[in-house]
């Protein structure tokens, strides 16, 4: 029996053509989760509205929050638009602080001074002027990039997995050609610190 894109995006395992297809993006997701960077698609995205929206709302009196801070309201904002939503989804302090970690990693959260707030120990103290443009490209990049560096035997065969371990919460109205789509595009973006040899990708050497 022929299955819809709708069945199959409703059914990961389905999706990735076999068991073995969804074993590899679970792997992909524990892999993140080990780096506490994983965070299902749609808080992600209400998490990133949310931290964009505070930022906004700070400028005009200049009242920079410090990242940690950022980080709980965040949480708190991203929250009530899932109720308002009816969204049932419990992890907010978990998601907001994998995401704000992955935003940190990828450099898109900017000082006061203009520069990109580095990681390390002064991360959460310092305070975020802003995000730059295209943050939400850079921070899921990033979390590519960490799948990459971490499992070392990431294939072009592997798109469908990346998809389900990145995205397979979102709108099931979503194609998932278009997730597949969205993991090429996003590898694209790493050309300059990942290439492909042989059909794998492998990070570049300084």
């Amino acid at each position: 029996m022929k299955l819809t894109t709708r069945a199959r995006e409703g059914n990961p395992e389905v999706g990735a053509g076999s068991s073995r297809g969804f074993a590899r993006s679970r792997q992909m997701a524990d892999s993140l989760r080990a780096e506490r960077l994983y965070s299902e698609k749609r808080p992600r995205d209400m998490l990133f509205r949310a931290i964009e929206e505070i930022l906004k709302e700070q400028q005009p009196s200049g009242g920079f929050r410090i990242l940690s801070r950022l980080t709980r309201e965040a949480a708190t904002r991203a929250r009530l638009e899932g109720q308002r939503a009816g969204f049932e989804f419990t992890r907010w302090d978990t998601a907001s602080k994998a995401v704000a970690k992955a935003m940190l990693s990828a450099g898109v959260f900017i000082a006061p001074d203009g520069r990109p707030i580095p990681a390390g120990i002064t991360a959460q103290a310092s305070h975020v002027a802003r995000v730059l443009d295209g943050y939400q490209d850079m921070t899921e990049a990033y979390l590519l990039e960490v799948l990459i560096r971490r499992l070392r035997d990431v294939t072009t065969r592997d798109h469908l997995a990346l998809a389900h371990a990145l995205f397979r919460q979102f709108d099931h109205g979503v194609p998932l050609e278009d997730l597949e789509d969205r993991v090429v595009i996003l590898l694209a973006r790493l050309a300059t610190r990942v290439e492909l040899r042989d059909e794998t990708y492998v990070p570049r050497t300084a």
